[in-house]
């Protein structure tokens, strides 16, 4: 099968790499995925570009910008250069990423009745704009990644033969691969071996409620709980939402601010965790950065917020807590009272992404999405 593969955005935020992750599985099962990705304004590096490349997938020459919010002229000009892309290479199905790109394919696809297929991040709970609607109905096949979103779209009247659940993709193996010696980590920072390491990955924003962190960690200080925290991550309200608190409340002996990792220090920086934290879902719904440490057998302490929940199996791989600083700062406590427990919750989690995020399982069911789309056509 030959795809088009629609990646409207140039910054590899969002749910850039879990698609790329699937494109690059589906690639693997013999597939020619060609990717169409958002072009970055001058002077700028295309992250989602280097993504595609560290992938080893064909990037695809549409000359369409494919930019993630969407504007009038430039769609009509992009919708037109994937029409032409589309009548020369004579694709066998295309495959959307963001609500931008799955417009411009529907509308590119409609002179020759290319089948159109969603990839669709909602959480099932955040209620879809009404052209996104349009737009599912009138695809092929939608690609979800949890039971919530299914039924939310099936209760909108996308034909339930046209979708398709399963776990988000993630690429295991290669973030295993990674991973090199996370004891240097703890080292690096002056964390003793047997000192608890809660991490949190997520970029410093004003809405990600790191002042739940900060009370839950004052209170464990009174409470005198031996902990440490590492915090992955960065953004433009990082000192004020971030670095500041931790000074006024006094807690700088207690966190570690990582910055932005990449590669082999993000991977063994994340197997260094003995326990993760998400407070709310980010640009992500699927929670990519939790879903990694679940990966690497790190349980997880997660808000009752959007996809979450079903990520999370509470008691088994980790637990849920509702938001706020006492809920959290029990679980805190919970967790690291109890190294042993955590580490079978870790030993959990592990089994459950191999099971449900593995990006070759996925692959497989987004084949057999198209399996049924085909049929459909015919």
């Amino acid at each position: 099968m030959k795809l088009l593969w629609a990646v409207s955005n140039w910054k590899r935020t969002g749910p850039v790499e879990p698609s790329l992750d699937l494109a690059a599985a589906f690639a693997v099962l013999g597939h020619e995925v060609h990717v169409a990705h958002g072009q970055s304004p001058p002077g700028f590096p295309n992250e989602t570009g280097a993504c595609v490349h560290a992938r080893c997938l064909r990037a695809a020459d549409t000359g369409a910008q494919l930019n993630k919010h969407s504007s009038p002229m430039r769609d009509l000009r992009d919708a037109a250069r994937l029409r032409r892309w589309i009548e020369q290479e004579e694709p066998d199905g295309l495959v959307a990423t963001h609500r931008s790109g799955h417009r411009l394919l529907l509308r590119a696809a409609k002179r020759s009745g290319t089948p159109v297929v969603r990839l669709w991040f909602g959480d099932g709970r955040t209620e879809p704009d009404k052209r996104d609607v349009q737009a599912l109905r009138a695809s092929a096949g939608v690609l979800v990644f949890g039971e919530a979103a299914r039924l939310q779209l099936e209760g909108l009247g996308v034909e339930p033969a046209r979708v398709q659940s399963t776990g988000a993709p993630l690429a295991i193996e290669a973030l295993r691969e990674r991973v090199r010696e996370p004891a240097a980590v703890r080292a690096e920072h002056g964390v003793a071996d047997d000192t608890f390491v809660f991490g949190i990955v997520a970029r410093m924003q004003r809405h990600r409620h790191f002042e739940h962190l900060w009370g839950a960690i004052a209170r464990l200080r009174i409470e005198r709980v031996p902990f440490h925290v590492f915090v992955v991550g960065r953004g433009t309200h990082e000192e004020e939402v971030g670095r500041a608190p931790v000074r006024e409340l006094g807690l700088s002996d207690l966190v570690t601010f990582c910055g932005y990792l990449q590669g082999e220090t993000y991977a063994t920086t994340m197997a260094a965790f003995d326990a993760q934290l998400l407070l709310v879902p980010g640009s992500d719904p699927t929670c990519r950065a939790l879903r990694e440490g679940m990966s690497l057998g790190v349980p997880s302490i997660a808000a009752r917020l959007g996809m979450l929940p079903e990520i999370v199996e509470d008691g088994v791989t980790g637990l849920l807590v509702e938001p706020g600083i006492d809920p959290l700062a029990r679980a805190m406590k919970r967790m690291a009272s109890a190294p042993d427990a955590a580490a079978n919750l870790g030993a959990n989690a592990r089994a459950r992404a191999e099971r449900l995020f593995a990006a070759p399982r996925v692959a497989e069911a987004l084949a057999t999405l198209w399996q049924r789309a085909a049929k459909q056509r015919v």
